[in-house]
Formats: C-alpha cells, sequence, structure tokens
C-alpha cells in the first residue's frame, strides 16, 4: 500500500469516526479498517530463520501492532472529542466538508 492511500484511508476513518454514533463501536470499525493493509505486515529475512526466532518476530510484531492500535484508538477518540468541541463552539463549522476538501487535496 502506499503513503497516498494510507493517509487516504486514515481520513477515510476520521470521516467514519466522525459519522458514528455516540457508542464505542466506531473505535472497533475504525481499527478494523485500518488493519486491512495498513497495519498488516509482511517481514522478509534474508538466510534461514528456524522457529523459535520466526515465533519471536511474531510475537513482537503483535506487540508493536496491538500497541500502535491502542495509539490509533486514542488519537481517533481525542478528534472526535475535538471536532465535536469546535462544532460547538462555531456555528459554522463543518468537519465533514473539511475532511471531504483534504480527501481532494490527496487526490490530487
Amino acid at each position: 500500500m502506499e503513503q497516498r492511500e494510507i493517509m487516504q484511508r486514515a481520513l477515510g476513518v476520521l470521516t467514519l469516526t466522525y459519522d458514528a454514533d455516540e457508542s464505542n463501536d466506531y473505535l472497533r470499525t475504525a481499527l478494523k479498517t485500518l488493519q486491512e493493509g495498513v497495519f498488516s505486515y509482511e517481514v522478509k529475512v534474508d538466510g534461514d530463520l528456524n522457529e523459535a526466532g520466526a515465533q519471536a518476530l511474531k510475537q513482537a510484531m503483535d506487540q508493536v501492532l496491538s500497541q500502535f492500535g491502542w495509539f490509533t484508538a486514542g488519537l481517533l477518540y481525542a478528534f472526535r472529542g475535538v471536532a465535536q468541541a469546535y462544532e460547538n463552539d462555531c456555528e459554522d463549522a463543518d468537519v465533514k466538508e473539511i475532511l471531504r476538501q483534504l480527501a481532494l487535496r490527496l487526490a490530487d
């Protein structure tokens, strides 16, 4: 997946987060969306890797991805709070339009 595609996916996740209802299911859905390509990984190793080394590498990657997932969930939660505060303070705020414009800029 290319950098632009990852950034577009991130904007899509922010839009999903913004449009979500009040339940916390949006975090689970957003993280699932990111896992499909963005958080997936493949490690190429030159030479032979024994069973213990392969298992250790997998465990390390799983830990990193789990922590990164929770970090991302925190960012999404914060974004939603900031977007809501912005809309509460500014009558003409249009967060969805801002996200749409950013997505269009990335597409160019």
